[in-house]
């Protein structure tokens, strides 16, 4: 972040290929003093045992969660709004989990157990107010300018790499050699 800071980063495809040149030219390169190994070695050591996770797992995994206490009337209130659950849990502490973009549906939590979702009674906020604010909140003022932008140097860096690797495209190669009944 020091570095994206102080760098003339102007665009996501910027930052981007920062990040990308970073990864490549830095971190997998540096070797970790606890296992002796590159990330990129460690990753490729455990090629065999790497899983890919499921749309609903990944969803599951970036729910926010939050514990309230059911009314005696089995309602409870999130950011203002007002959701019904079973008037079985009223009085208990429940936990909610929830995308923050649709404060629509909630998820009911007890002990480790999934009960349903709530319903909505009263919805006036569509969105958890920490993520309204991430678009509204005014930028950070700009911070001095370093004499040397890292970041930049190293974007240079991977392009020249990447290029020299490609190496030169020859459009002659590129054409079927002509058969010995084509050459008269």
């Amino acid at each position: 972040m020091p570095e994206v800071e102080t760098s003339e980063i102007a665009t996501l495809a910027d930052l981007n290929e920062s990040f990308w040149a970073w990864l490549e030219l830095i971190y997998h390169r540096t070797a970790h003093s606890e296992t002796e190994q590159t990330p990129l070695e460690r990753f490729q050591a455990g090629l065999n045992e790497v899983r890919s996770a499921d749309a609903e797992t990944l969803r599951k995994a970036f729910l926010w969660r939050e514990t309230r206490k059911v009314r005696r009337d089995g309602r409870i209130e999130l950011q203002g709004n007002t959701y019904q659950v079973p008037a079985q849990l009223a009085g208990r502490k429940i936990e909610l989990r929830f995308d923050p973009f649709d404060l629509s549906n909630l998820e009911i939590w007890l002990d480790g157990n999934n009960l349903g979702k709530a319903t909505v009674t009263q919805q006036g906020r569509e969105k958890h107010i920490a993520v309204e604010r991430l678009a509204t909140e005014p930028p950070q003022p700009a911070k001095p300018k370093s004499s040397l932008d890292y970041l930049a140097a190293l974007r240079q860096e991977h392009q020249e790499i990447l290029r020299k690797e490609a190496g030169q495209l020859q459009f002659a190669r590129l054409l079927p050699k002509p058969s010995p009944s084509q050459e008269q």
